[in-house]
């Protein structure tokens, strides 16, 4: 018998775990399958919107080879962006604009960050200080990029994500957050409206493990990751992408840039949407 998909996470995280790592070796295909045949498409038809953060220096100084990547696919993106690293490196996330690709507020600072922030998380700052990374980081973009954001991720969103900056979005008058993810979330997937007129568009999973987000932390890097293999990950992904064509389904990723432009994964990644000839759209592009 196929569990029935989850609507909400499981707060005892021991529980969680048996029940991911039950499915997970049991009957991952179907749950996935029968968790997104649930979703409200909105768009009709087979779509994928792909989304970077730029967390590191080290993502910075991949950002020029995943633009040209993108370019050469002609692919749009969203870049959730630091209004620190905007200010540092304006030239580069200008170009990102000037080849119409979508930006991010990823807050100022970057909480947790090491590089500015090493101490501080975003669930434990005080309402006034989530407000003021939310809006400085606004103010960066607006100034330096010439850009008006409607879209907001937190910073390693998961448990760092806070219901409280749900009123902070809209009275800024952004339009969406995508701070969630989609294994426990309402929208089986697709983009949902959550709280204060803000629609929620989780980060998605994948075929083989549904209750877990697919990037290239949980796939590769943490101690004990799901799949340990650049190969894998890119088996992964195709045998997804696959089921999304299939079923005319909804789902979104994001990517690490330092590490998904190594050992070509960007590359395999932008070829297996072009082979399937999968819609890829902007978060923006959803809204309407």
């Amino acid at each position: 018998m196929i569990p029935t998909p989850l609507l909400h996470p499981i707060k005892n995280k021991y529980i969680a775990f048996l029940l991911r790592k039950a499915i997970h070796s049991t009957c991952p295909e179907q749950y996935f399958t029968q968790f997104m045949r649930k979703q409200d498409n909105p768009c009709g038809q087979a779509t994928y919107v792909l989304t970077f953060d730029f967390d590191f220096e080290k993502d910075i100084d991949a950002f020029p080879v995943l633009l040209d990547m993108l370019k050469m696919h002609d692919i749009k993106a969203g870049f959730a962006v630091i209004g620190k690293f905007v200010e540092k490196y304006p030239d580069i996330h200008k170009r990102a604009v000037d080849e119409g690709h979508e930006i991010i507020n990823h807050t100022y600072t970057h909480p947790d960050n090491p590089h500015w922030a090493p101490d501080r998380y975003f669930n434990k700052l005080s309402y006034a200080e989530q407000k003021e990374e939310v809006e400085r980081a606004h103010e960066a973009i607006h100034k330096i990029l010439g850009v008006e954001c409607v879209g907001f991720r937190t910073p390693h969103y998961g448990n760092l994500h806070t219901e409280s900056v749900y009123p902070i979005l809209a009275e800024l008058g952004y339009r969406y957050s995508s701070s969630t993810a989609a294994c426990g979330y309402k929208g089986f997937g697709a983009p949902s409206l959550h709280s204060h007129g803000i629609i929620e568009i989780p980060t998605g999973c994948s075929l083989h493990f549904p209750l877990a987000i697919f990037d290239s932390w949980n796939m590769l890097r943490k101690k004990n990751p799901f799949l340990g293999d650049d190969q894998l990950f890119i088996e992964e992904f195709e045998a997804t992408i696959k089921v999304i064509k299939e079923q005319n389904l909804f789902l979104t990723h994001y990517f690490d840039p330092y590490d998904i432009v190594e050992n070509s994964k960007l590359e395999k990644i932008l070829n297996t949407l072009s082979n399937l000839q999968i819609s890829t759209k902007l978060y923006k592009d959803l809204l309407s």
